[in-house]
C-alpha cells in the first residue's frame, strides 16, 4: 500500500501538476467569459457541458503521457508492477482530481445562486468529461501521439454543435440543455469502456505487436 501511495504522490507532482494548474486557471478565469450567477438549470447545463466538461480531456490525457518515449516506457515496464496497474492508478488519480474540480466548481455556482440539482449536474459533468477524455486517451493509446488524441476529442466536441443532436443520438454531449438526462448514462459507460480499451490495447495487445 505504501508503494502505491508513493506512486500516486509522484504522479500528482510530475504528471498531473501542470494539467491541474491549467484547469484551475481556466475555472478561475471563467467568470470573465461567461456568467456564473443566478442561472437556471438549463443555463447551468450549458456551462457544464460546453465548458467544464473539457477539463476531462485535459486531465485524462495524462494517463499515457509519461511513457510516450519508448525508452522511458521500457524503464517503467521493467518495474515489478504491471503497466496495467500503473495506468489504472493514473486513471484513478485523474478521475479523483476531476471529481474534485467538478464538486468545487458546482459549489461555486451554488454560492452564486444558480438553481440546479447538484447530483444530476455532477453526474452530467462526470459523464461528459470521462467520455471526452476517454476518446482522447483511446486515440492516444492507438497512435502514441497525444496531438491526435486531443484532435479526436475536440473534433467530437465540435460535431455536437449545430445538428449534432440529430446525428449523435445517445452520445450527444449537450442533452441536458434540452432537458434530457438519459444520454449521460451512455456517455459515462462509453467513456469508461474507451479508457478500458485504451489500457488493454496499450498494455496487453500493442506490446505484443511492436
Amino acid at each position: 500500500m505504501e508503494k502505491y501511495q508513493k506512486f500516486i504522490c509522484v504522479n500528482l507532482k510530475h504528471n498531473l501538476l501542470l494539467p491541474v494548474l491549467l484547469v484551475v486557471a481556466l475555472c478561475l478565469f471563467s467568470p470573465l467569459a461567461m456568467g456564473l450567477e443566478n442561472l437556471d438549470s438549463l443555463q447551468t447545463a450549458k456551462v457544464v457541458e460546453v465548458f467544464l466538461s473539457l477539463t476531462g480531456l485535459i486531465l485524462l490525457m495524462t494517463v499515457f503521457s509519461p511513457d510516450i518515449d519508448r525508452d522511458i516506457r521500457d524503464m517503467i515496464a521493467s518495474k515489478k508492477e504491471p503497466m496495467t496497474v500503473i495506468h489504472t492508478l493514473r486513471i484513478l488519480c485523474a478521475a479523483f482530481v476531476l471529481a474534485a474540480v467538478g464538486i468545487l466548481f458546482l459549489s461555486w455556482m451554488k454560492i452564486g445562486a444558480c438553481q440546479f440539482s447538484f447530483f444530476k449536474m455532477f453526474f452530467c459533468f462526470l459523464a461528459n468529461s470521462i467520455f471526452l477524455g476517454g476518446i482522447g486517451a483511446f486515440v492516444f493509446s492507438l497512435s502514441n501521439q497525444p496531438v491526435l488524441g486531443y484532435m479526436a476529442s475536440i473534433l467530437y466536441f465540435l460535431l455536437n454543435f449545430g445538428s449534432g443532436k440529430k446525428y449523435m443520438g445517445n452520445f450527444f454531449l449537450f442533452s441536458m440543455q434540452y432537458g434530457s438526462f438519459t444520454e449521460k448514462y451512455y456517455l459515462l459507460t462509453g467513456g469508461l469502456m474507451l479508457l478500458l480499451l485504451a489500457v488493454v490495447w496499450r498494455d496487453l495487445i500493442r506490446k505484443r505487436l511492436i
